[in-house]
């Protein structure tokens, strides 16, 4: 789901979803996967299914959608950043039937799950059953979602896949991103760590260079600084 300014880069290697697939887009070859498997994906949508969730499962380079879901789309929040995604990119797989049947029979493994506005009354159970699987990570998310990848999804590992194709090291990446949990281990191993002005306390520690927010080009200043050395 990377934006269309990216997909239309030549950016060859793509890292995807904390680590569970690295893609050479040149060839389409998987370099490197380390996802859930089909039955570990399908025991995760049997907890949220049915109950009308909003829920992207992300898997072979697509979100999947249950058919509720995108027949309502309206009535769901989708999260900003996934707007043009959803609407305007044609490319959400709507599932007919159970999202964790298609799991099985496709033999497919998802990299990760986004629920958002979970209802309130519902969260607790939803997060209580999750965190039960001993193969899930989970971490909330706004506004009122769950975010889970699968505990073997190692980020140093995928990127060491690229760095090993490439013929370089950690001495040449800059990484930058605002989760402990999801950024963290790549935001210490990079030669030069950057986080965002609205990552945690526990996150800008860690790094070397704290950028702006988010939602004010944190990301391209910190590139355009640090990487083109264009002063701000």
């Amino acid at each position: 789901m990377f934006p269309p300014q990216f997909e239309d880069s030549s950016f060859r290697y793509w890292l995807t979803c904390c680590g569970a697939r690295v893609i050479d887009r040149l060839t389409g070859q998987v370099l490197y996967r380390d996802t859930f498997t089909p039955q570990q994906s399908a025991a995760i949508c049997r907890i949220f299914e049915g109950r009308g969730i909003y829920c992207e499962v992300a898997a072979e380079g697509r979100l999947f959608f249950e058919k509720e879901v995108i027949d309502n789309l309206h009535r769901y929040p989708v999260p900003p950043h996934h707007v043009w995604y959803m609407y305007a990119s044609g490319r959400p797989v709507t599932v007919y039937g159970k999202l964790s049947e298609w799991f099985i029979s496709q033999n497919v493994g998802a990299e990760k799950f986004n629920l958002y506005g979970i209802p309130q009354n519902d969260f607790g159970t939803l997060w209580n059953s999750f965190n039960e699987l001993p193969y899930v990570v989970t971490r909330t998310s706004e506004p009122v979602g769950i975010q889970i990848s699968c505990r073997n999804t190692n980020s140093l590992k995928a990127m060491q896949t690229i760095l090993d194709r490439i013929g370089c090291t950690f001495d040449n990446v800059m990484s930058i991103g605002d989760s402990m949990l999801l950024d963290g281990p790549m935001i210490t191993h990079a030669a030069l760590g950057v986080t965002l002005q609205n990552a945690s306390e526990q996150v800008k520690a860690i790094a070397d260079y704290v950028t702006d927010c988010y939602d004010e080009d944190g990301f391209a200043k910190a590139v355009e600084k640090l990487i083109f050395g264009e002063e701000e």
